[in-house]
C-alpha cells in the first residue's frame, strides 16, 4: 500500500480557429501523482515480482502514476471525452533509454450496462492504492475504459475513454515496471493530452506536462 499525494494541473488548450479570445489554462480538472517503488514493493503484481526475480543482474523500478479526472463546474466547463498520459523514458545518451518492461493495465474494462464500475479510495487529495481488485461483472458486454500500449519499449502510454453510461471522472493509476539503464541518471517524462466536450465549443483538446519539475521524474532515486 503507497499513499500518493495529488496536485492540480493546469490544462492549457491548443489554439485553433474559432477559439474563444479568453480562452486560458482549465485548472480544477485533472490532478495528478506518482510514486517510485523498488521493483519487489509488496503492491506489485505477482508477475513483475516474478520477472524481476528471474533477471537478477538488471535494476527496475515500479513507476506508478494517478491521473485523476473531475466533474465539469461552472468556471471549468467541458466533459472530458478521452484522454492519453504518455511516459518518456530516457537517459543523457539518446542512443541509451530505460524501458517499461510490462505495463499495467494493458486493458482496464467495466460492463456497458448500469451498476458496475472501479473503486478506489480518495481522502482530501490522497489516493490509496494497493493492489486492484476488479468489481464482480453481471452479464453483459465488457468495454475497454483504460487501454494502455507499449510493453518492453521506451515510450509507454495509456487512454482514457468515457462510455456512454461512465463519464470519464474519478483515479486511474496506472504502472509500469522500468528497467533501468546502469551507470546513467535514468529520467520519466510524462505527458498529457485531452479531449473535452464543451455544450458550446464543441470538442477542444489540451495538453499538459506533468511531474515535479520540468526535468521530469528521476528513476535513480
Amino acid at each position: 500500500m503507497t499513499e500518493i499525494q495529488l496536485h492540480d494541473v493546469a490544462l492549457v488548450p491548443e489554439r485553433t480557429l474559432g477559439a474563444p479570445a479568453d480562452d486560458g489554462p482549465l485548472r480544477g480538472r485533472l490532478t495528478f501523482g506518482w510514486d517510485l517503488l523498488p521493483a519487489g514493493h509488496a503492491s506489485a503484481p505477482a508477475d513483475w515480482l516474478a520477472h524481476a526475480e528471474a533477471t537478477p543482474g538488471r535494476a527496475y523500478r515500479h513507476l506508478l502514476l494517478v491521473c485523476s479526472f473531475r466533474p465539469e463546474t461552472p468556471r471549468a466547463p467541458g466533459a472530458f471525452r478521452h484522454a492519453s498520459l504518455a511516459v518518456a523514458l530516457s537517459t543523457p545518451d539518446p542512443g541509451v533509454r530505460p524501458v517499461a518492461r510490462l505495463i499495467d493495465p494493458g486493458v482496464r474494462t467495466r460492463a456497458a450496462g448500469p451498476g458496475t464500475g472501479l473503486s478506489f479510495t480518495v481522502s482530501t487529495g490522497i489516493v490509496d492504492v494497493g493492489v486492484e481488485r476488479q468489481p464482480e461483472a453481471g452479464p453483459g458486454r465488457e468495454e475497454w475504459i483504460v487501454r494502455g500500449h507499449g510493453a518492453s519499449q521506451p515510450d509507454p502510454q495509456w487512454e482514457f475513454r468515457r462510455l456512454r453510461r461512465a463519464p470519464l471522472v474519478g483515479d486511474h493509476p496506472v504502472a509500469a515496471l522500468v528497467e533501468l539503464v546502469p551507470g546513467a541518471v535514468n529520467r520519466a517524462d510524462v505527458l498529457v493530452a485531452a479531449e473535452l466536450e464543451h455544450r458550446g465549443w464543441g470538442i477542444r483538446r489540451y495538453r499538459a506536462r506533468l511531474g515535479p519539475t520540468s526535468h521530469g521524474i528521476t528513476l535513480d532515486a
